[in-house]
């Protein structure tokens, strides 16, 4: 080979490469429900992971819950299953939690590629009041519970509509916006609703 050909075949090569790379990745982690409550001292949650593997490879994950326990560890692929994957984690204390999913190595199989991350919130069973004051603040699917309106003495909480884990990709011209319990793309320069 003379060293131009040589040259250019390192180019189109190192040119393809991300692509390849990219293939077998972690993108995305979403927990079930990102607040639960302590039941008999425990509280279990299902997460679903996402990602892209190709048909004919093997790569492996970790899931870390945030909680000092173990991680749980899986072969994603042809051979063990693809993406997506349910993964369920028991809890056994209240507090905040990162859920991280990571591409590691996973006995001889090399790890994904990217990670992933989510917030679980574990609270104490709060014992109602009077005429059965829910012990649970419970909010419909695309709802979620505002930040600090449960009253435990009553039971009384709020909800607030979810708001996407990502913006939406606004295409030229236009600016993504959060307004009055609506999220959007509207014209740069323009406050309009």
């Amino acid at each position: 080979m003379t060293r131009s050909s040589l040259l250019a075949f390192t180019a189109l090569a190192l040119a393809f490469a991300p692509a390849a790379w990219a293939v077998n990745t972690v993108t995305r982690i979403v927990p079930e429900a990102d607040r639960v409550v302590l039941v008999d001292g425990r509280a279990t949650v299902r997460f679903m992971v996402s990602g892209q593997v190709a048909d004919d490879g093997d790569c492996g994950i970790w899931i870390d819950y945030g909680d000092q326990g173990s991680p749980d560890t899986r072969v994603i692929g042809r051979s063990a299953g693809m993406f997506p994957r349910e993964f369920e984690h028991t809890f056994a204390r209240p507090g905040q939690f990162t859920v991280t999913a990571r591409g590691e190595r996973v006995k001889q199989t090399f790890g994904c590629g990217g990670q992933a991350s989510t917030r679980v919130t574990v609270i104490e069973q709060v014992q109602g009041r009077g005429r059965g004051a829910p012990a649970v603040a419970s909010c419909p699917d695309g709802w979620q519970l505002r930040e600090g309106s449960f009253i435990a003495a009553t039971g009384a909480f709020t909800c607030a509509p979810s708001y996407p884990r990502e913006r939406i990709e606004c295409g030229p011209g236009l600016r993504y916006f959060e307004r009055d319990n609506l999220i959007g793309c509207r014209p740069r320069g323009r406050d309009q609703r």
